[in-house]
């Protein structure tokens, strides 16, 4: 029978009266939650370093000129957008590896992969600079996958939401360091000569190198009964949650039957929508600030750095408030979130269509917005951005990882290819369009995406109460040993 629910057994003691059972249960979170925050704290250092670098690349590389290399100012976004069509092609390797190797090697494949590309700033060289694009796309490409199945195996439809808002909370501290350094460093001064580059991204590199070495304190999760889909006699039939071992073909007609579902068709103006903003506010903004010399020469470079910071408050803050509400209003469900975010972005997007200049995205600039730029007010909108990624990006981990908890690799995929090639078209866009209609493209999407998610959780709510019925019956009778066990 098709598939029309997916959530993780939570053995809730309300339902399964067994003390043993309890303690298995407990005992399992404890571990789950264990993983979950080691793995926020892994990308939060490898973040901190490729973030950092991603968001810095424009203006570092337009403020090279010598012998070996002659720097633009849109060479930036021309390396990430073949990083982002690199990590869409790598998609599908990487769903192969990561149902093969497992989720944890997965990662430390991907952090070797961060550290080389960090290193290849410290000199740069047209060469090195898209030869490291390159090898990240291939390791971001595995490691969010693997990210993306390790979060699902250690939640169950009790903890994800809580667990997605921990994980992200905690990654996205990573806009902090990183950008705060940057901006540090960057304080006062009118150009990054050589020697500033080298201590922005020989720090960098420790972090990234840090965040690898940490990989290998992280624990396989216990295996999970999920209810899977309904009997003829309408009992739910129960499978175990955890990576499935398939080949490369297997991997792409997994990941190709669920884009023929109206459920994945659905969601996929959200995976498009994540990628346009975050290719936004990462990169295209800040990079804007830069460009905006009406900021001031002394701190439009610095501006740079600091929006980072203040993307990075905003996705903490959203993470945490998000976190509490799914703890204090479980039924509140994931539509609430979602057009918070929506309205927390297209307030942003009105503000820097009013403070920054058109031409801003594409060089220095010194003219005006339709008014006399702020930098507060810019700021104000990095926070905004920031919490506005967090409830898109929160709500679609908690809605990926219940809905397909049985095997949630080829759904994670998926997100990780269409979110690929939005972010590739996005930035070649962005090397030719002024801002004004990159912010109309924004505003389009997120509202399309805002919809079509709302109807996604709309038709959840509906199917999950007749399985929640038919579940408490069967699973406190089915396998209650297989909860635990040994790595």
């Amino acid at each position: 029978m098709e598939q029309a629910y997916v959530a993780i057994n939570s053995g809730d003691s309300e339902e399964n009266n067994n003390p043993n059972t309890d303690n298995l249960l407990r005992a399992q979170r404890k571990m789950q939650l264990r993983n979950v925050i080691l793995v926020g704290i892994v990308f939060m250092l490898l973040s901190s370093a490729s973030q950092t670098s991603s968001t810095v690349e424009t203006i570092v590389i337009d403020s090279v000129h010598d012998q070996y290399f002659n720097g633009t100012s849109t060479l930036g976004y021309k390396l990430l957008a073949v990083l982002n069509g690199v990590i869409a092609g790598s998609v599908w390797i990487s769903q192969t590896m990561v149902a093969n190797i497992g989720p944890k090697y997965g990662m430390l494949i991907g952090g070797v992969c961060y550290c080389i590309f960090v290193s290849t700033f410290i000199r740069p060289l047209v060469s090195t600079l898209f030869a490291g694009v390159v090898i990240l796309g291939v390791g971001q490409a595995v490691l969010w996958t693997s990210e993306g199945v390790f979060l699902s195996l250690n939640s169950d439809k009790e903890t994800i939401g809580r667990n997605s808002a921990v994980f992200w909370a905690l990654y996205q501290t990573s806009l902090l360091w990183g950008n705060f350094y940057f901006f540090y460093k960057m304080n006062g001064a009118e150009t990054i000569d050589d020697v500033t580059r080298y201590w922005i991204f020989g720090a960098l590199v420790v972090l990234a190198g840090a965040g690898t070495f940490l990989i290998m304190a992280l624990k396989y999760p216990v295996p999970k009964l999920v209810p899977h889909s309904i009997n003829a006699d309408g009992s739910v039939k129960v499978e175990s949650a955890e990576v499935k071992s398939r080949g490369l073909v297997d991997s792409i007609r997994c990941s190709l039957r669920l884009i023929t579902t109206k459920r994945m068709l659905f969601a996929m103006w959200t995976f498009i929508y994540i990628g346009l903003e975050q290719t936004f506010w990462s990169n295209v903004y800040d990079s804007s600030l830069g460009y905006t010399k009406k900021f001031g020469t002394h701190i439009a470079d610095s501006l740079v750095g600091l929006s980072g910071v203040f993307v990075g408050i905003g996705e903490i803050l959203g993470s945490i408030i998000f976190g509490l509400a799914d703890t204090r209003f479980p039924r509140m469900g994931r539509d609430p979130v979602i057009i918070c975010g929506f309205v927390s972005h297209m307030v942003a997007i009105f503000l820097v269509f009013i403070n920054i200049p058109n031409a801003a995205p594409l060089g220095a600039t010194f003219d005006d917005g339709f008014i006399h730029p702020s930098f507060q007010l810019a700021l104000f909108c990095s926070v905004l951005f920031g919490f506005g990624d967090s409830a898109f990006n929160t709500q679609l981990y908690s809605y990926l990882g219940e809905m397909y908890a049985a095997d949630s690799v080829p759904a994670f995929a998926l997100f990780q290819f269409i979110w690929g090639l939005t972010c590739c078209g996005a930035f070649f866009y962005a090397t030719v369009l002024h801002l004004y209609i990159q912010l109309l493209i924004l505003a389009i999407i997120g509202s399309i995406a805002t919809i079509t998610f709302c109807k996604l959780e709309w038709d959840y709510k509906k199917t999950r109460i007749p399985f929640l019925q038919s579940e408490r019956s069967q699973l406190a009778d089915e396998g209650t040993e297989n909860l635990l066990h040994n790595e």
